[in-house]
């Protein structure tokens, strides 16, 4: 079912309820492979054509869209005006508005800008009875009552259909800039990252054991990237003390310009998708090989370098291999591992199973983005549900008691 009115979308869920159907919904298909696989799966409600822009006040700051119009061409909207919505998610060409907030993607800039949550300020959506709510507003200063706007985002399309969504924007930054860093070890680059550009204010701040834009080289030690952004005077000064800083510690810095400079960052912001480690590229049936598990690991910040060292040590062993690229502020680290060629895929079974140990030790989680078909039926990708568990399946009960949407889809298969 494509729909093109809010009223199509109402409706299509009424009579779903009424038939007891469960329904999809997707914007352009891209980050469906995110989430357990739904225990029911009849319609398919496609919002990728209900992607107007409706309003838009460049002098106030904020944008309403309607949930089908794809990341990047809001942003273009949006660049007209020396403006943008702060939020770097991968491959923003096929992310639609309603992927975003539904699957709380976000990218590098994570670390100076936010989540969709920092600049969500109005929703509408429509419930699993058809019927249209609204949360929030269309001015910045509408923040009276408790914000239920914020409850959709992240919940991979389990409490209702987004079908519009208010943010508000801020102006580019006038001048960006990159600085790489190269290290022996992942401890000795968080180290310098944590105590030295900790008083910096870096536009991003990630960790790579791979040169991001050629990853299928082998690994030689560990690169910070440092993405500076604002006047140029700012940029310029961040340039110059962090070679202060390099000088002091003894280690190896380039300076990134250009187009280098804009292929290094999409390559970073692309990491969690693109092909498979090993080779390059963004191909489709790279990133579908039953040769790569992706996971992506939530820690603290001081906690990434051991992570890293320890998960180095046991592919190794295991004659696998492993890159990573962490939000080295956020401590999230994104995984891709790779099988030699024409080992069993059932191997990554054993290995996330060695990986939930390490990270329920270090008092994080892990959550398992992408993986075999075959295999997803044998692993749990959310992992154990912890303590919130209790409120969002009761959450899930009260918004979508007949269980429409995406069933089985969510952590805990809510």
């Amino acid at each position: 079912m494509s729909a093109t009115s809010l009223e199509q979308v109402s409706d299509t869920l009424r009579r779903a309820g009424e038939y007891e159907l469960a329904v999809a919904p997707v914007g352009l298909g891209a980050f469906l492979h995110l989430g357990g696989r739904p225990r029911r799966y009849d319609v398919a409600l496609c919002l990728d054509r209900l992607n107007s822009l409706v309003d838009y006040q460049p002098t106030d700051m904020t944008v309403t869209v309607e949930a089908g119009m794809p990341v990047s061409q809001l942003q273009a909207v949006l660049g007209e005006n020396g403006q943008w919505l702060p939020l770097d998610p991968p491959s923003p060409d096929r992310v639609t508005i309603g992927g975003l907030i539904a699957t709380n993607l976000n990218g590098p800039a994570r670390l100076s800008q936010g989540t969709v949550r920092d600049f969500l300020i109005g929703l509408r959506v429509v419930r699993p009875d058809g019927s249209v709510v609204k949360g929030g507003g269309r001015v910045v200063k509408n923040v009276a009552g408790y914000d239920v706007a914020k409850l959709y985002c992240g919940s991979f399309g389990t409490l209702g259909v987004i079908v519009e969504a208010t943010f508000k924007i801020r102006p580019r930054p006038e001048a960006q800039a990159v600085v790489m860093l190269h290290f022996p070890s992942a401890d000795q680059a968080m180290q310098f990252a944590l105590q030295q550009i900790a008083a910096l204010q870096p536009f991003f701040l990630e960790l790579s054991n791979c040169d991001p834009v050629r990853p299928a080289e082998a690994p030689s030690g560990f690169r910070l990237l440092v993405g500076l952004a604002g006047v140029a005077q700012e940029v310029d000064y961040q340039r110059r003390r962090l070679t202060e800083l390099a000088g002091q510690a003894g280690c190896r810095l380039e300076h990134i310009q250009g187009q280098a400079a804009h292929a290094l960052t999409l390559a970073l912001r692309d990491f969690p998708v693109s092909g498979p480690a090993g080779s390059v590229g963004d191909d489709d049936q790279l990133s579908k090989s039953p040769t790569v598990l992706r996971c992506k690991t939530s820690l603290l910040s001081d906690q990434v370098a051991e992570f890293c060292t320890r998960v180095e040590e046991e592919v190794g062993l295991r004659g696998l291999t492993v890159r990573f690229q962490a939000r080295a502020g956020n401590g999230i680290v994104y995984s891709r591992f790779a099988l030699p060629e024409g080992a069993p895929p059932d191997q990554f079974v054993s290995l996330l199973d060695w990986l939930r140990i390490l990270v329920k030790k270090m008092h994080g989680y892990i959550v398992v983005e992408q993986i075999d078909p075959d295999l997803k039926d044998r692993v749990d990708v959310w992992g154990p549900s912890g303590g919130a568990f209790v409120l969002m399946k009761k959450l899930k009960d009260s918004f979508d008691p007949q269980q429409v949407l995406n069933p089985g889809r969510f952590v805990g298969g809510i």
